[in-house]
């Protein structure tokens, strides 16, 4: 079982780019022009590698996004949020900051290990065997691409037959 779950460091010098940290959380919020968002994105890939939205974790581990906000708010993954932002002028001539979109990611690198800490919990349990965590023949050579319906392969030889 992970005892120790490899967080991504963030270092004080790249707060000034990632946003500030929400308080008893591992979420970094940043809100600027949706002009800037490129160059915080391109900062987060260079300084953390592969990124994900939350709707994506589920690739890497066999969870819900209700499940990924969870340990979000509970400060057990790391979230960097961008809020696009605008200023409008109001009906009486005061200025306001309006909120466009917002972008969030999550370190591929913390969804694989919380997979893996998943599939561990799941074998120390005996709720799964090592066997069917693996499979027991793992298709290496992309057979599931094959079609498997007469209709597929009926389709795949009329495509042919229209080639010039």
């Amino acid at each position: 079982m992970v005892t120790v779950f490899p967080y991504v460091q963030v270092p004080e010098k790249l707060l000034a780019v990632v946003g500030d940290r929400e308080p008893d959380t591992r979420i970094y919020r940043k809100s600027g022009p949706e002009e800037q968002s490129g160059y915080w994105f391109d900062v987060l890939m260079d300084q953390y590698g592969q990124l994900i939205s939350p709707g994506g974790v589920s690739m890497y581990a066999p969870v819900s996004r209700a499940a990924v906000h969870k340990r979000m708010k509970e400060g057990k993954l790391t979230c960097f949020l961008y809020l696009s932002t605008h200023r409008k002028r109001g009906l009486f001539g005061t200025e306001r900051e309006v909120r466009e979109s917002n972008m969030s990611y999550i370190p591929v690198s913390e969804c694989k290990a919380w997979g893996k800490e998943i599939m561990q919990r799941a074998l120390k349990k005996g709720v799964v065997t090592r066997e069917e965590l693996e499979g027991d023949k793992p298709d290496w050579h992309g057979d599931f691409l094959e079609p498997d319906s007469r209709w597929e392969k009926q389709q795949i030889r009329n495509a042919k037959r229209s080639k010039p």
